[in-house]
Formats: structure tokens, C-alpha cells, sequence
């Protein structure tokens, strides 16, 4: 019997000692105090009420400065918020702790508003929904009915984000959690702020109960609390938890979210005064926020308003007008050109239309022909134009120079715009790069068809001779059956013995203009059979042989090598593709490479063993057979 005295002196003690430090009971009057979520002009308070009070909507009323607020709404408890109860669960709580724990959730159960939704989570390195919210008297009972199991481990992070994720799966708007814990925070997967953010985002606060014990430290419990708009209690053993938790459940059954909508102008100092029919009224001030008038930054400019607003947009309505003012000078000139002639020709014999296009056709090809006598002094010149009539071009290489260079200063012209920056000039220097890409590329094309070609060809060459053709007669047979690019090539060669030069000095030059090393052998045995005859047949079934065994060789080389060629391309564009990536994501990450000396020096590092790498595993995968 004195022990049972001794604990109920106790237990009224100690909710003694945290009645002001849960603001319940501080007096008759309520209280008024700024709900987290609270903004402006949507205002929103929380109404603490005297222990256990209830009112109903129509018993309260709110003015600002004297005058009746808009758009009031009161909402009891329960209504859109609920409450979850976390308890440690870990090792340390073995005995009395976890004994007194479950004795306190169930007191809470009993001082709870009975519309006020619950749910129970029990934590160590495991979070154990004991039960989601609810509000039925038997669901929580079994709930809080007996101890979780312990285990080593106290995830306190974890048991938070699931108590926020679950408030929020409910809908709710905003809710409280109950967090009780004898030790820190030890092995979580989630982090202080990943756990902060998700209450925040919930709008969950905390309400921290820390029981004192070897391994306590109460440095993240009242960080939850302060961070979240909850506050902070500490029992000294583990029977001060029951009126600890009989305290809150009082407080959080007596507390009504009152929201409304302010209409007072900026920079006005409020005063708020809610009345509750029967007890005295509670107050609280404010001043309304100014008129913020410095600039929020622009606003998202499309396209069409970058190239509107950019300085080069000018530049190319300089450049266009001029265009068209010389256009329309030459026009002028050749309508009067026009007029003067129809009045000569009652008198001396004018050129017909066919003949003037004829002519200037004439001093157009004149001016291309010294604009290429200027180029051919240039190397670069002479293999382009080499190219430009292997590769069987429509247009002439000084034809694709021009596109070139008008393409590039349009493209310069447009990217400038857009970017709006010189930088974008820099777009112009791509135009020669890809014009020297595709004539490579057609280039190559045609030479590996032509190399494809080859034994077949020759062939049909060595079955000429056979059959008694002549060598040039057996050519001539081979080129009326060959395809394109042979047929062309071949021909061209035996244009060149027509004119008299010897064939095999015409199948060398074919050999160098179709880069093909296996000719040389055929305009070898050519030779041969020009000055010392013999069985040219045969000779060259053994050239195509050993051609074959080349191009079997070249396969399985290429085959072999594919993969490392493979490595190449994507160990190269493997960091570019990253870079790129994370400039779409997020930009500030690389900010360090752009804004300061050692980033700049670790970029330039960064392009140059790109560089080096690259052409290192170029140079091991290309192997000439």
C-alpha cells in the first residue's frame, strides 16, 4: 500500500513539473500560438484549450484589429490530423523501460480525444507498424497491449520518415508523432536531414520524450522537436512516463486549428483576439509582411525572344538588307540592260537569250577556273579537289567550298543569335569539318567497294585471257561486266593506254587513287607480260588468291579488334556523355571546373588524357594487314 502512495505522489509530481513544460493547464485562459504551415495571407493558429475543454465551431470567433475575419474555419481534433506513437524498441530498453513505455501508451490511449486517429510504430534496426492510424478502442488496444520485440539497433530516422510517409498516405494536414527513446540515434539508413525534410514535407512535428539511461543523449531528440515546432520532455525513470504521456494526450485532444484569410494591407501590425464562448479570449500579434519590389529575377524567355533580344539579330538584318538593296540594284541594271538592247536590235544584231546565258556561263567558269589556279598552289587544295573527283561528286570542289562558307557564316550568324554570344561564331568553324567528313566518308566507301570488287574482277580478267583475248581486249571484256566503282577506274585505265601511256604505269596510278596496295601486283605482272610474256593466266589466279587470303585476313583482324574498337568510342564518350548529363541535371555541381584555377587546370588535364587515351587505343586497334 505505501509503495502504491508512493508511486501515485510520484506520478501527480511529476505531471506537476512538465505541465508548463507542455503548456497544459497553465490557467483557464486559452492560448494562441502560430501553426507551423501558417503564412500570409492564409494565417493559421493552433487553439490550446484548458485540459480536456470542447467547443464546437459556432462558440468561436476572430477578429484582426478589431474587425471579423473572412473565411474562418475551426477544426477539431482529429478531423484532417492524427497522432503516431514511436517507441524504442532496442536492447536497452529491456525490463522496466519498455514495460513503463507500453504502460504509457496505453494512458494515452485513455486521456486521447476519442475522434483522434493513432497509429503505433515500435523501432530498433527494424520499424514495426504495430497498427496504421486508427480510432478503434480494440485495434489500439491490441496495439499497446504488450511489449514489442527488442533488438540491438535504434533507427530513429527510419521510424520517422515512416511515421511522416504514413500521416501523409492518410491525407492528413498536419499531425503530431510521439517520439520516445532512452539512447541515440544508431544505424538508420536515413539521414538527420532526409528525416527532417520528410516531416517538414508532411507537416509532422515532434513531441520528444527522452528517458534518461546510460547510452541517453538528448541532442537529436530536442533537434526534432525545436526543428519541427514540437517541444521536448525528459523523464528521469520510467515511471514518469505515464503522466508524461497522459499529459499530451490531454493537450492534444483539446487543441482546434483555427485558419482564415487575412485581408489588412502590408506592413501592419496585427492584432488577433479568438473568443471561445465560455472562457476568456487569446491573443496573439503579427505585423503583415511588405511589399517586396526588388527584382525576382526575368522571366523564362523563349526562343523567339532570345533571338528578339540578342544585339546579332541586328547585325544579320544589316547584313540581309544590304543583300537585298544589291539584289535589287542588279535588277534595276539589267532591266535597263534589257531595255537599251530591244531599242539596238531595230539597228545592229543583238545575241540571242541562248547565246548571253552560253556567255556568261563562259566568264562564270573564267572566274571559277582562276579562283582553283589561286587554290592549286595549296596542298590541302589538291588533295580536296583529288577527292572531291574520286569520291564521283555532282558538284565541283569549288562548288562545296562555297556551300561551305555559306553555311558556316549562316550558322555562325544563327547560333550567335540564339546563344546570344560570340561564342556561338565559333558554330561556323564545324561547317569545313563536315564537309571534309562526308567526302571522306563517300570516299572510303567507294574505296572498300572498289577493294570488294577486285578478285572477282580479275577473274573475269584471267578467264579473258584464257579464252585468247589479248590483254587489253581482256580488259575491255572485264570492264563491260564490272560494276561501279571498277567499271569507271578501269576504264579510265585503258583510256590512259589508248593515249599511250603503258598499262601498267595507268594501273599504278589507279592503285594510288584508290589507295589499293593489291593492284601493284597486277600492274607488276602487266609488266611482266609486256616484256617477257608468259602464262598471264595463271599468274594472276595466284594473285587473286593471295588478294583473297589479304581480305580473309583483314576480316578477322577487323573482327578481332571490333571490340576493342568498341572500348575506344565508349571509354571516350563515356566521361562527355557523364559531363553533359550532369550539366542537365544539375549545372552547380560543376561549378567548381568553370569558377576557379584548379578546376580549369583539372579540366584542361581532363581533355587532354581524353585526347591521349583515345588515341592510344586507336593506335593498338589498328593493325594493317
Amino acid at each position: 500500500m505505501r509503495l502504491r502512495v508512493g508511486l501515485a505522489v510520484a506520478g501527480a509530481a511529476s505531471a506537476a513539473l512538465l505541465t508548463p513544460v507542455l503548456g497544459i493547464g497553465a490557467g483557464p485562459a486559452p492560448t494562441l500560438s502560430v501553426s507551423p504551415d501558417s503564412g500570409f495571407p492564409d494565417k493559421v493558429y493552433t487553439l490550446q484549450l484548458p485540459h480536456s475543454a470542447t467547443v464546437k465551431p459556432g462558440q468561436v470567433s476572430v477578429t484582426e484589429n478589431g474587425d471579423p475575419v473572412t473565411g474562418l474555419g475551426i477544426e477539431a481534433p482529429g478531423v484532417s490530423n492524427g497522432v503516431a506513437l514511436l517507441v524504442d524498441a532496442s536492447k536497452s530498453m529491456t525490463g522496466k523501460p519498455i514495460k513503463g513505455a507500453m504502460s504509457a501508451a496505453r494512458a494515452f490511449m485513455v486521456a486521447r480525444n476519442r475522434g483522434l486517429p493513432v497509429a503505433v510504430v515500435a523501432f530498433n534496426p527494424d520499424v514495426n507498424v504495430l497498427t496504421d492510424f486508427s480510432t478503434d478502442k480494440h485495434t489500439l488496444a491490441v496495439a499497446v497491449g504488450k511489449a514489442p520485440p527488442l533488438a540491438y539497433g535504434t533507427h530513429v530516422y527510419d521510424a520517422l520518415k515512416q511515421a511522416a510517409q504514413m500521416a501523409q498516405d492518410k491525407g492528413f494536414t498536419r499531425s503530431t508523432v510521439v517520439l520516445l527513446s532512452d539512447g541515440q540515434e544508431l544505424g538508420s539508413n536515413a539521414t538527420y536531414a532526409e528525416a527532417l525534410s520528410a516531416l517538414q514535407d508532411a507537416h509532422v512535428r515532434v513531441i520528444s520524450v527522452g528517458l534518461t539511461s546510460r547510452f541517453f543523449d538528448a541532442t537529436t531528440l530536442k533537434n526534432l522537436a525545436h526543428n519541427t515546432g514540437g517541444s521536448y520532455v525528459e523523464a528521469k525513470s520510467a515511471a514518469q512516463l505515464t503522466p508524461i504521456y497522459t499529459a499530451i494526450g490531454a493537450k492534444l485532444s483539446s487543441e482546434y486549428t483555427v485558419s482564415y484569410r487575412s485581408l489588412l494591407p502590408p506592413s501592419r501590425d496585427a492584432a488577433v483576439k479568438v473568443s471561445v464562448v465560455g472562457f476568456p479570449p487569446a491573443k496573439a500579434t503579427y505585423t503583415t509582411p511588405a511589399l517586396n519590389f526588388s527584382p525576382q529575377g526575368t522571366f523564362n524567355q523563349g526562343w523567339f525572344d532570345t533571338v528578339v533580344a540578342s544585339p546579332y539579330l541586328m547585325v544579320f538584318v544589316i547584313v540581309a538588307v544590304l543583300g537585298l538593296l544589291a539584289f535589287a540594284v542588279i535588277s534595276a541594271l539589267d532591266v535597263r540592260s534589257r531595255s537599251m538592247k530591244r531599242r539596238m536590235a531595230h539597228y545592229v544584231n543583238i545575241p540571242s537569250e541562248e547565246e548571253g546565258k552560253a556567255r556568261r556561263a563562259e566568264v562564270g567558269a573564267m572566274l571559277a577556273e582562276r579562283a582553283e589556279r589561286k587554290f592549286r598552289s595549296y596542298r590541302w587544295w589538291q588533295r580536296f579537289e583529288r577527292d572531291v573527283e574520286i569520291a564521283d561528286f555532282s558538284a565541283s570542289p569549288l562548288t562545296l567550298v562555297g556551300w561551305t562558307l555559306i553555311g558556316g557564316v549562316l550558322g555562325s550568324m544563327v547560333f550567335a543569335i540564339l546563344l546570344h554570344s560570340l561564342w556561338g561564331l565559333l558554330v561556323g568553324l564545324v561547317a569545313p569539318v563536315v564537309t571534309r567528313y562526308v567526302v571522306s566518308t563517300r570516299l572510303a566507301r567507294l574505296r572498300a567497294a572498289f577493294a570488294e570488287q577486285l578478285p572477282d574482277n580479275l577473274d573475269v580478267l584471267a578467264g579473258a585471257l584464257r579464252s585468247g583475248h589479248s590483254l587489253v581486249g581482256a580488259m575491255g571484256v572485264m570492264v563491260d561486266g564490272a560494276a561501279e566503282p571498277s567499271q569507271g577506274e578501269f576504264r579510265r585505265v585503258m583510256q590512259d593506254e589508248q593515249l599511250g601511256v603503258p598499262i601498267d604505269e595507268a594501273l599504278m596510278v589507279m592503285s594510288t587513287r584508290m589507295a589499293n596496295e593489291d593492284l601493284e601486283q597486277v600492274s607488276l605482272v602487266t609488266r611482266l607480260s609486256r616484256e617477257a610474256g608468259g602464262n598471264t593466266a595463271e599468274v594472276l589466279d595466284r594473285v587473286v588468291d593471295n588478294i583473297r587470303g589479304k581480305m580473309d585476313l583483314r576480316r578477322l583482324v577487323k573482327v578481332l579488334t571490333a571490340q576493342g574498337k568498341m572500348a575506344r568510342w565508349i571509354l571516350t564518350a563515356l566521361p562527355v556523355v557523364l559531363a553533359g548529363w550532369i550539366l542537365v541535371i544539375n549545372p552547380s555541381w560543376l561549378n567548381p571546373l568553370w569558377q576557379t584555377t584548379l578546376g580549369n587546370a583539372a579540366l584542361v588535364l581532363w581533355v587532354v588524357l581524353l585526347l591521349i587515351g583515345s588515341f592510344m587505343l586507336k593506335k593498338i586497334t589498328e593493325i594493317v594487314v
